[in-house]
C-alpha cells in the first residue's frame, strides 16, 4: 500500500466515526456520542488531520462527562467538526 492509499484510508476512518458521533446525538444516545467523539479525536490524531481533532476536542468538552447533561454548544462543534473534515478531505484526495 501507497503513502496516499494510506491517506484515504486513513481519512475515511476518521470521516467514518465522525458519522456514527453525528449518528447517536440524533439518536438522543449521548454516552455513545462520547464514546465516538474520543475515538474519532484518536483517529484524527493518527491521521494527522489536527483541526479535525481539535473541533473534536471542542465537542468533547461541550458533551461533558457521562451520564451528565451536555453544555451549549455541542451541535455547533459537530458542525465544525464537518467543516473540518471536508478541510482535511482536500489533503487526504
Amino acid at each position: 500500500m501507497n503513502d496516499h492509499e494510506q491517506i484515504v484510508l486513513c481519512f475515511a476512518a476518521v470521516a467514518q466515526e465522525a458519522a456514527a458521533m453525528s449518528d447517536a446525538v440524533l439518536a438522543g444516545d449521548l454516552d455513545e456520542a462520547r464514546f465516538r467523539a474520543r475515538l474519532l479525536m484518536a483517529r484524527a490524531d493518527i491521521a494527522g488531520f489536527a483541526d479535525v481533532s481539535r473541533a473534536t476536542a471542542y465537542v468533547i468538552a461541550a458533551l461533558g462527562p457521562t451520564g451528565h447533561a451536555p453544555r451549549p454548544g455541542y451541535g455547533a462543534g459537530i458542525l465544525r467538526v464537518a467543516d473540518a473534515i471536508d478541510a482535511a478531505r482536500g489533503e487526504a484526495l
